[in-house]
């Protein structure tokens, strides 16, 4: 992968801003972040070299600029549910998801699985809980996916929600689905194919390939 710094610098550039907002508690050495941030990048590398946009990918390698701050957000969240998956230090884990919610207003817990492929546009006000996600998921700025009463959507592959769309309770949204701004989408089912589109009232119209093949790669 292509990047705008060394993984070093990377790993210093991060625990440096963690020291800096949360300095309450062990630091973790040098060495065993350093560990953690290669697994992050490992899985950011597969992501990015999926994504159809020059500043992911130029066609032959993933890119990551340490400056972009979508980018970061997203190396953010990996960094902190790959600490939790190898069973690091919780308060660490912690402190990550605390410092992407600062930097970028994205609350999307450690523990909440996000697939292996997807990309967040402008991630300031998202909220993304602990629901199922299918790969090659799109979440732009101000969306929510969310439970009501226990129950938490479920959403297939390639879903792309635009600026201000919810999906909320119980929920099962259908592959290469389209909600467009503002949609709120409320223990509701969507099959699959659907552009919805909104406001005043919700609107359903059939979904062609291209919201996919905008978004990312084949393979």
């Amino acid at each position: 992968m292509k990047l705008s710094q060394s993984r070093e610098q990377i790993a210093d550039y991060t625990l440096a801003q963690i020291a800096a907002l949360y300095p309450l508690g062990r630091a973790p050495s040098r060495r065993e972040f350093a560990g953690h941030v290669r697994t992050a990048l490992d899985r950011l590398e597969y992501c990015f070299a999926r994504i159809a946009h020059p500043n992911y990918s130029d066609g032959t390698q993933a890119c990551f600029d340490l400056l972009n701050s979508d980018q970061y957000c997203q190396y953010l969240y990996f960094l902190a549910n790959s600490v939790h998956q190898r069973e690091g230090p919780p308060t660490l884990a912690r402190k990550l998801f605390c410092l992407n919610k600062a930097l970028h207003g994205f609350n999307c817990m450690y523990d909440t699985q996000l697939p292996s492929v997807f990309w967040i546009i402008h991630a300031v006000g998202t909220v993304l809980g602990k629901a199922t996600y299918g790969s090659h998921l799109v979440v732009r700025q101000n969306c929510t996916v969310g439970a009501l009463g226990g129950q938490y959507p479920v959403l297939g592959d390639r879903v792309v929600l635009s600026a201000g769309a919810s999906i909320i309770g119980r929920c099962h949204i259908g592959r290469n689905v389209m909600l467009g701004p503002g949609c709120a989408i409320l223990n509701e089912d969507i099959p699959a194919d659907t552009l919805v589109t909104a406001p005043p009232r919700l609107k359903r119209r059939p979904n062609s390939p291209r919201a996919f093949s905008t978004h990312f790669r084949e393979g």
